[in-house]
């Protein structure tokens, strides 16, 4: 995936309407149960993919840290998610089961480990430890909206949980700076990159795509649920919601603050507050279309200053991310006047 595939992918994901809805599971290249009849390009990355996730994951997991086990497990698990390899899996791999099992011991009060934790819940439907995870991470961050929304509640529940939230963080730039690190540190060699990598994009591309694979795959909630519940209108509901809303637009990823300008949008009280939540969904709009054509012009050079600032931890949600390539860039946060987002 080059930057520009990547950045059109968040593009259409932060752009969508208030009917957002939690997306499709999108994965690095999985191996196939018919990858023996492949073409021959797409049977050479699921073999290469297959022997390198495989490595990835044994000497991840050999370092017996909470983080690296976690993502271990997860590597394990990909070939049993993988669409191609047929229906979702019903039990476990074993071996993911127990880095998991041995992840969550050592996690202790580790935000990012039980985050990576929760989101193999999908991946492995009977293992206790994801919910586990999450339970341990909703007790830790009782305000967080994201975690609650992972963890499916509803109704009432729901309605509370968006009333109480105060920030809405899966630690998501977090996880994808620790897979992307865990990528880099140990790449595959010269002729697997080429081909886990032919867009010449190399182990920069290959880590950055990994880390928000995972990140798109497993650790995005259904906002649409929330969605739906915001727009059963009554007093209790709007309050609660308009309160998710101003927590989603402070969120760490542009799809949560694209979810919270909406329902501001929707849920505002007077004319004056929707055109405000207009005019905040305009710049948004604009720094999206620019962080897109920005990452369009010279994609080598923008993918290596994006990892480098992947690599700042002062910049901790995506949207820090993007506005410090748009600065560095000298393009302005704000639309010039009548700008409209092209439809």
């Amino acid at each position: 995936m080059t930057p520009k595939t990547m950045t059109v992918l968040c593009l259409c994901l932060c752009l969508a309407t208030a009917g957002v809805v939690a997306p499709a599971n999108a994965q690095l290249p999985g191996p196939s149960a018919d990858a023996a009849h492949a073409a021959p390009d797409e049977a050479a990355m699921t073999a290469a993919h297959e022997a390198y996730t495989a490595s990835l994951a044994g000497r991840l997991a050999d370092s017996g840290d909470a983080r690296n086990l976690a993502l271990a497990a997860w590597l394990r698990d990909l070939r049993q998610a993988a669409p191609a390899a047929g229906p979702a899996p019903s039990v476990a791999d074993a071996q993911a089961r127990a880095w998991r099992g041995l992840a969550f011991q050592r996690a202790g009060t580790d935000p990012v480990a039980l985050a990576l934790l929760s989101g193999a819940a999908a991946a492995a439907p009977d293992d206790p430890v994801p919910a586990q995870a999450l339970a341990r991470w909703r007790q830790l961050e009782p305000a967080n909206l994201v975690p609650a929304l992972l963890a499916g509640v509803q109704g009432a529940e729901l309605i509370a949980a968006a009333g109480h939230a105060r920030s809405a963080h899966g630690h998501a730039v977090a996880q994808v700076r620790w897979i992307a690190d865990a990528v880099r540190r140990h790449p595959p060699d010269a002729a697997t990159l080429a081909v886990l990598a032919p867009d010449a994009t190399g182990v920069d591309g290959l880590a950055v795509m990994t880390g928000w694979s995972y990140l798109a795959g497993y650790a995005l909630p259904d906002y649409g649920v929330l969605v739906d519940a915001c727009r059963r209108t009554s007093a209790e509901t709007a309050a609660a919601c308009r309160n998710a809303a101003t927590v989603l637009q402070a969120g760490d990823t542009r799809l949560a603050e694209a979810v919270g300008l909406s329902l501001a949008r929707d849920l505002a009280p007077t004319r004056e507050a929707r055109r405000a939540a207009e005019a905040a969904r305009l710049r948004f709009d604009w720094q999206m279309f620019e962080t897109g054509h920005l990452s369009g012009r010279a994609p080598a050079q923008q993918l290596g200053e994006y990892v480098r600032l992947l690599g700042n931890p002062a910049l901790d949600t995506e949207a820090a991310l993007n506005l410090e390539q748009l600065r560095l860039a000298g393009i302005p946060l704000d639309p010039p006047p009548g700008w409209r987002p092209p439809r």
